[in-house]
């Protein structure tokens, strides 16, 4: 049944998001049903949990009345070039299927997970995410652009609400200012900076292809209140929300995975995964398949590893480092599968309902490589 659902999101999707290019080659077919052959289990690892520290306080030292203080002047933030770019950018070519010629992240088990600060944007309720057509990170097998957010599909007009509370800080149209991957990207959005920062950096999370925006610049909101309404302006050629998470400047190429930020839905939980060689080095553009066999009849839900991406628009989670995430996944115990580079690779998971689960798939070197 979930499959079939899938399915009819996937075709209501088929024209979203896309490039001015083109390209209509078409997605990455899906592969054969995973065989059950047994192979090793191995177990995903916890979240790790910080344990708190105790902070000793700072004691008190007389300063002399005749010496001056000084008061650290805090540096400027960078100016951010909003000109548009004359031509207008050619998409990149993607690396998928082979490993990036770098490390991947590591885990920071020092910075707090989960961080599940985001409210539904979707008046009515937003639909459970399809997996695997057009996540974060991923191109739609080669139709659009990395995908840098989350789209939403709702009636025109739907309204639109603040996830957060914080301060409007643009309010209006992209056509002669920069915010996507070029100017008219959006057609029209709003961003708001949320009152709370993570790790010491702002969070800015946009509405993109919206309509009748209802606030303005240096307007306060809070969790619910009416920010527009579901439109199809800019680039889309549906009605849908597109929902990204910027932290630390506010930039196309800022972003975080908004499924690691939003609530998940009731009694459903998030897996948060990599896949890496032995040299840490991430898997890009790999289809990761959960199996679970605890109804009737056994159900493949897939995504897709994050692409290698020359510009470096999408960005891993400090604490996961994930370079794939499943969402709104029922609880229980799945199956997580994954053929690269001829080798079978399964793994059993857990997952529980609103928590992030994590797993790790590390591959062997290709028999013949030294």
């Amino acid at each position: 049944m979930r499959g079939a659902i899938f399915f009819l999101l996937l075709l209501f999707f088929l024209t979203a998001c896309q490039t001015d290019n083109g390209n209509q080659s078409s997605p990455e077919a899906a592969t054969a049903t995973p065989p059950p052959a047994a192979t090793s289990t191995q177990t995903p690892t916890a979240v790790p949990t910080p344990t708190p520290s105790a902070t000793t306080p700072p004691t008190m030292t007389a300063v002399p009345t005749s010496a001056a203080t000084l008061t650290p002047t805090p540096e400027p933030a960078p100016t951010i070039d909003r000109t548009c770019p004359t031509p207008a950018p050619e998409k990149p070519e993607y690396s998928r299927g082979a490993t990036a010629p770098d490390p991947w992240p590591t885990p920071d088990t020092a910075v707090p997970s989960p961080h599940f600060w985001l409210r539904d944007p979707i008046a009515d309720g937003r639909k459970p995410f399809e997996q695997s057509y057009y996540p974060y990170g991923w191109d739609s097998g080669g139709r659009f652009l990395l995908h840098n957010g989350a789209d939403m599909t709702r009636a025109l007009g739907t309204p639109v609400l603040a996830v957060a509370s914080g301060t409007v800080i643009v309010a209006g149209a992209d056509t002669k200012e920069l915010y996507g991957w070029r100017c008219n990207w959006y057609g029209l959005l709003v961003i708001i900076e949320l009152d709370e920062q993570w790790q010491g950096q702002p969070v800015y999370i946009l509405y993109g292809h919206i309509q009748n925006i209802q606030v303005e610049p240096g307007q306060r909101v809070e969790p619910g209140d009416i920010v527009a309404e579901i439109g199809v302006e800019g680039v889309s050629l549906i009605p849908h929300l597109h929902l990204e998470v910027r932290v630390g400047t506010n930039t196309f190429g800022s972003t975080r995975n908004p499924l690691l930020w939003l609530e998940p839905f009731p009694e459903t939980g998030v897996l948060a995964g990599r896949v890496v060689d032995e040299a840490g080095r991430p898997w890009q553009g790999i289809r990761l398949t959960l199996i679970d066999t605890s109804g009737e009849e056994t159900e493949f839900i897939s995504t897709f590893s994050y692409l290698g991406d020359p510009q470096n628009l999408v960005h891993p989670d400090e604490a996961l480092a994930e370079n794939f995430v499943f969402a709104d996944m029922p609880p229980g115990n799945y199956t997580l599968f994954a053929k690269i580079a001829g080798i079978e690779y399964r793994m059993l998971v857990e997952i529980e309902a609103g928590e992030i689960t994590t797993a790790t798939i590390v591959t062997k070197k290709p028999q013949g490589e030294d």
